[in-house]
């Protein structure tokens, strides 16, 4: 294709909403070329069917991570040997063993709305619930004891930083990581709790899972539950829809449907994680080539009007709703019904808690983040 003048992808910076002129793109042009932002050409899919396509036919891998996203390798495994890991980790990570830690989200929840109220208004919604919430949990799931959850978040943090791709301290981070990890297995070979990594060791006797596939699921858990920046847009998009938050603390049993709505109209990133063709492939019109890199943007499909009727609406209530945000297919987020949870928790309890809550600043002046693949805000300040 020669040295062809590609489209700089992202067309703007994240501002909370994805830009017209991709919307635009979702029914008119689902496949087009672009240059992502390490400076690879790609192949940008964001049609309903095309990403469906994309996320679960073997012609796709996942290939190299984009120069700003570290990713240990667990998140880019392929083929039946991510199809076996899969199965044993999801057997641990059952719906019903989700369901059971509800409560305790929902104490961790309490306690961190308790300190925001004593902290007094204007609050962070940020600092105050959505950043230590999803990391309280993972530590709950792992069962990361109270006396090494900082250190076990500082890991965490020198493995997100988007400058860490690539980098020493990145590498460093990872190591301690499952150094840690390594220690805490031991620790529950000998003393199970009713955390995951104590149902994992509990798999390995009858199936072929090793000590290294357990601290592999372990950090894709700690990856894929860091930061559910769900909560904070979920939020932005009930204020300016007054009348479905209202809805919410009228009729708590709205939720799960309203999570999902929340999940399919709203997104924290332009960007998601780049993916490679194994052989040549026709798809919307074009033949992206054995080699060629693609990004696939499962935000962009969900307002795809040919999958979901007045895409455009905000909804609470809407269903069917096939929303791709936790992937589609082999590559099924494992941590869904986790993430869903923290939503349904966060979100149902801020709006009883606080049936006055509303942004302290105008919607359209908080800050995002676009150092980052997975953007979120800078800041929600919020009163009540």
């Amino acid at each position: 294709m020669g040295m062809e003048r590609l489209r700089e992808y992202p067309f703007e910076p994240f501002r909370g909403e994805l830009p017209d002129e991709l919307l635009t793109m979702v029914r008119e042009e689902p496949v087009s070329r672009v240059r992502l932002p390490d400076g690879r050409p790609a192949w940008l899919v964001v049609g309903y069917r095309e990403v469906c396509t994309v996320l679960s036919d073997p012609r796709f891998v996942r290939g190299d991570a984009p120069s700003h996203a570290p990713r240990p390798r667990e998140l880019s495994m392929n083929g039946p040997a991510h199809t076996s890991l899969r199965r044993l980790a999801s057997r641990a990570f059952t719906a019903r063993r989700v369901e059971s830690y509800r409560p305790r989200v929902q104490q961790l929840t309490d306690e961190l709305l308790d300190a925001m109220v004593a902290g007094g208004r204007p609050a962070d919604l940020m600092s105050a619930l959505v950043a230590p919430l999803p990391m309280l949990v993972v530590c709950e799931l792992l069962g990361v004891p109270k006396r090494d959850q900082d250190r076990f978040n500082g890991w965490a943090a020198d493995l997100f930083a988007v400058t860490a791709h690539g980098s020493a301290r990145a590498a460093e981070a990872e190591a301690e990581l499952r150094g840690y990890l390594a220690e805490r297995l031991a620790a529950k070979r000998r003393e199970p709790g009713d955390d995951l990594l104590s149902a994992w060791l509990a798999e390995q006797d009858d199936q072929e899972l090793t000590d290294s596939e357990i601290i592999g699921l372990a950090m894709g858990v700690l990856l894929g539950g860091r930061e559910i920046n769900s909560i904070a847009v979920g939020m932005r998009v009930l204020f300016r829809h007054r009348e479905a938050f209202d809805r919410l603390r009228a009729d708590p049993r709205l939720l799960p449907a309203a999570v999902d709505e929340i999940l399919r109209y709203t997104t924290t990133s332009s960007m998601f994680l780049v993916q490679a063709a194994v052989e040549n492939v026709e798809l919307g019109g074009c033949t992206i080539r054995a080699g060629d890199a693609v990004m696939a943007v499962p935000w962009a499909a969900n307002l795809d009007p040919a999958a979901f009727p007045d895409a455009h609406v905000f909804d609470i209530e809407r269903a069917p709703n096939p929303l791709l945000t936790f992937g589609y297919g082999p590559h099924f987020c494992l941590g869904a019904a986790l993430g869903r949870l923290e939503m349904e928790v966060a979100i149902g309890t801020l709006v009883r808690r606080f049936p006055t809550l509303r942004p302290a600043v105008p919607l359209d002046q908080l800050r995002w983040r676009n150092e980052r693949m997975n953007c979120g805000m800078v800041e929600f300040p919020v009163t009540w």
